[in-house]
């Protein structure tokens, strides 16, 4: 595991706790164990070396009921929702491939979030959201496994989302059935990084140590919100590094030499961000607004080089330019549970000049230069130190990865 992916870890974890421990104040009873298998099918459905797109999910996991009896009305609002720690297993070693590809099993250590929206006696409906990280055993070779060009670090982040329906068999067990998406990605840490983006539908198990009753949960007297309503003002500063696309493109891909190829190592470039927030809380859990930031990279010089050899001299000539700074303005969305905020923003680039068009480095696979970008992340507040945060995102374009993204800022 490196430096970089440790210290994301470690800021996560830190996250989930902070997050757990204000849920409420948990006993022996409140604890919930669950075990999952389910299938998955490789949504991509471009990889033309493949066989097979189907692969099993192996989940255990134990977690923590929040019920009235926490004193909390973010609890009571999200419907005292069941926070999950677990363990799991991807079983993508068992794709088949038309040549010697070979992939390995992942393993994944996540957080969830479950949230009950209708809850009855018998059965119960509602969402789940995960979030982890995933190591790897095997990665990209372009000598030994030149067909693995997906997950090239072995150290990924996973996103997961979904639905799920379940039965109450008796006062403390239950089985039910979910559908999620899952995502695997190294956020640009490392190329290649195709990312695996997957489907499935799975069976799970549960016993609760305490018994189980609706009527627990519905039946309870409204708490006051823990809110201030109004304008909220943020500024942030971020940063973090990617490896660049048309680098790998210009270096490995016209490449013929395998062995050569192996020795290349590209570059992990500095990529910095400034924003400024203007939000509307209007309830205890949402904020939204607009966003206005600024991006500079650091690879205009490499960015130019390398399309001199991928798209000519011509085209280069005639793209509007490399300047390191891009301006974007976006629509942006917080979702609270106490101090920790959920944070979503889809923009849109007024100023951005990185070479050739869009339209063409995407052929290629290289997505980072489109015209609007998404970015989604988590933040946490501390109101004792004057409303400061830290924070954590990964900024997409087109859902492809550009680059993780730590920062910090103020909420005025």
């Amino acid at each position: 595991m490196n430096k970089t992916a440790k210290n994301i870890f470690v800021f996560i974890l830190f996250i989930f706790s902070i997050s757990i421990c204000q849920a409420q104040k948990f006993k022996t009873s409140d604890i919930v164990v669950s075990a999952y298998g389910g299938g998955n099918y490789d949504i991509e459905g471009r990889r033309p070396n493949m066989k097979s797109y189907g692969y099993m999910v192996y989940e255990a996991s134990i977690g923590l009921q929040t019920n009235p009896e926490d004193g909390s009305c973010y609890s009571q609002a999200y419907g005292y929702p069941i926070f999950n720690f677990g363990f799991s297993l991807a079983r993508t070693g068992n794709f088949r491939f038309y040549d010697q590809t070979k992939f390995n099993d992942l393993y994944t250590i996540f957080g969830s979030f479950e949230r009950t929206l209708l809850r009855r006696k018998w059965f119960s409906l509602g969402y789940l959201l995960d979030f982890g990280f995933t190591y790897n055993p095997g990665k990209y070779d372009p000598v030994n496994n030149p067909g693995n060009n997906w997950l090239s670090s072995p150290v990924m982040a996973y996103v997961g989302a979904g639905a799920f329906a379940s039965v109450h068999l008796g006062k403390r067990w239950e089985i039910g059935i979910d559908t999620r998406f899952r995502h695997y990605s190294n956020g640009r840490l490392a190329l290649p990084n195709e990312a695996l983006n997957s489907i499935g539908v799975g069976f799970f198990a549960r016993y609760r140590l305490s018994d189980y009753d609706h009527t627990k949960y519905v039946n309870n007297i409204k708490k006051k919100a823990e809110y201030k309503k109004g304008m909220q003002y943020i500024i942030a500063l971020g940063g973090g590094v990617h490896t660049c696309m048309a680098e790998w493109n210009s270096k490995i891909e016209t490449e013929s030499d395998p062995v050569k190829k192996k020795s290349i190592k590209l570059k992990a470039h500095p990529k910095l961000s400034l924003s400024a927030d203007f939000l509307y809380r209007y309830s205890m859990r949402y904020a939204s607004g607009i966003s206005l930031e600024m991006y500079y990279s650091s690879n205009m010089e490499e960015l130019r080089e390398s399309d001199l050899i991928v798209y000519g001299e011509e085209a280069v000539n005639n793209c509007p330019g490399y300047s390191p700074i891009s301006i974007g303005i976006a629509l942006t969305h917080e979702v609270y549970w106490h101090n920790l905020a959920v944070h979503v923003s889809v923009g849109a680039y007024p100023y951005r000049h990185k070479g050739v068009n869009g339209e063409e480095a995407e052929k290629l696979g290289d997505r980072e230069r489109g015209w609007h970008y998404e970015k989604a992340g988590l933040r946490y507040y501390f109101p004792k130190f004057g409303n400061t945060f830290l924070g954590f995102a990964v900024k997409a374009h087109s859902l492809k990865s550009e680059y993780l993204e730590f920062s910090a800022g103020i909420r005025l």
